[in-house]
């Protein structure tokens, strides 16, 4: 899943930088090159520039959806090791009881001295 989410940042990235100025440059470039027609320079330009704002409009959604995926999966995760925790410390103050139990029982009785000889 990150691999997608840098995918489509870099994407987005380079959408970003296709600027006005660089989709005329563009297009003087296919106009020179025959594959576009002088006076079909505006209606492409046109159509290049809405193209991008549409991509950019769908990747900027894919982003928001991804980034509520992860956030959503780390919250699961968070509240599973929650539960964990409050398991474990259950265990833990159970354990502290019987350790106050048998110290208290322990502590009463008189410890018997060896005579040694």
């Amino acid at each position: 899943m990150f691999e997608l989410l840098e995918k489509i940042i870099l994407a987005g990235v380079g959408l970003a930088n296709l600027t006005k100025e660089k989709a005329e440059a563009l297009v003087e470039t296919l106009i020179k090159k025959g594959q576009v027609k002088a006076k079909d320079k505006k209606a492409v330009l046109n159509h290049l520039l809405k193209e991008t704002k549409r991509l950019d409009k769908d990747l900027e959604k894919k982003i928001k959806d991804i980034s509520q995926k992860v956030v959503k999966s780390s919250q699961e995760q968070i509240d599973a090791l929650n539960k964990k925790l409050a398991k474990l410390s259950k265990g833990l103050d159970s354990i502290g009881r019987k350790t106050t139990v048998i110290k208290k029982k322990t502590a009463g009785k008189k410890k018997r001295k060896v005579k040694r000889k």
